[in-house]
């Protein structure tokens, strides 16, 4: 019983923690954003473009890559001709 509460302790301790660091994370990007000059128009469609076409890669490599397994086309090589069972 100690046991589980000594590790019930340490997981809200490290949760504790990584909510901290993510806070202050947030809290310096926030600052740093304000502290500089706003982008121009077009900086900002390029960047937007950019990010829309990354995101499209992205499905499209993770859509390949389930496409892939389903066709067994990540099987090992086998010399044998007949199907498995």
């Amino acid at each position: 019983m100690t046991e589980a509460i000594v590790r019930n302790t340490r997981h809200w301790l490290l949760s504790a923690a990584l909510a901290a660091l993510l806070v202050l994370a947030v809290w310096y990007c926030a600052s740093v954003w304000q502290a500089t000059s706003p982008m121009p128009l077009y900086r900002n469609v390029i960047l937007g473009v950019a990010a829309v076409l990354m995101f499209v890669i992205g499905v499209g490599l993770t859509a390949l890559m389930f496409y892939s397994r389903r066709k067994g086309y990540d099987e090992p090589a086998r010399s044998d001709p007949r199907p498995r069972e």
